[in-house]
């Protein structure tokens, strides 16, 4: 196949509010700050208007200790409280199947993601995973998407959960798929989807004139 179906992680891939909503409060609690609604956490994540270090910590950036601090926290929470959703795990199965490459791009720290995906037990079902550092910006920033593409030269589909992601998808000049099983989010002008075969059935679609390479 000549397609690369790319995937955000978390509320596409996998159910991770609770692990992202305990490691934020935390970090708030040793910072003397109160803690913050679940929901609203989740809602600041997802929106490209809002940004969430100010947001959640009243700072632009925070220290190099802070980070390291916040990813042992954050690798801890989700070894506890992440779960693959079964839509995900069906349409990455039937993807295998029909011979796709597959990818992550997540605004997750990137020296986290390769942990969690082993952790959940499907890191060798991707080629290439890419988070967010230093050198690679955040969705919506189309860079992690646009990396994959040339590394695997192929043309690609961003399967996402947030205006973020599609956003993401529109700077970068690809297809987006929107799936709802997780945040239940419908994206205006996208193609939003219930459930794998859904997901299926319009990635089929948008294909159907691809060429096979042997």
């Amino acid at each position: 196949m000549n397609r690369v179906i790319i995937f955000d992680m978390d509320g596409t891939l996998i159910d991770s509010a609770k692990a992202i909503c305990n490691t934020i409060n935390y970090m708030r609690e040793g910072l003397n700050m109160p803690k913050l609604f679940d929901e609203y956490i989740i809602e600041v994540i997802n929106n490209p208007d809002k940004n969430f270090m100010i947001e959640f910590y009243g700072v632009e950036k925070i220290s190099k200790n802070l980070a390291k601090i916040f990813e042992e926290e954050y690798q801890k929470n989700y070894f506890i409280h992440a779960t693959i959703y079964q839509d995900a795990l069906n349409l990455i199965e039937y993807l295998e199947q029909i011979g796709y490459k597959i990818a992550v791009a997540s605004n997750a720290p990137n020296s986290s993601l390769e942990l969690i995906l082993s952790n959940l037990k499907i890191l060798d079902k991707f080629e290439i995973v890419v988070g967010a550092s230093d050198t690679m910006p955040p969705k919506p920033a189309p860079d992690m998407l646009n990396f994959i593409k040339d590394k695997l030269k192929k043309e690609a589909i961003f399967v996402g959960d947030s205006y973020k992601d599609f956003l993401a998808a529109q700077n970068a000049n690809i297809p987006y798929i929107n799936v709802n099983w997780g945040r239940k989010t419908q994206i205006p002008n996208s193609i939003n989807c219930q459930n794998a075969q859904e997901v299926i059935e319009n990635i089929n679609s948008m294909c159907k004139f691809d060429t096979f390479i042997i």
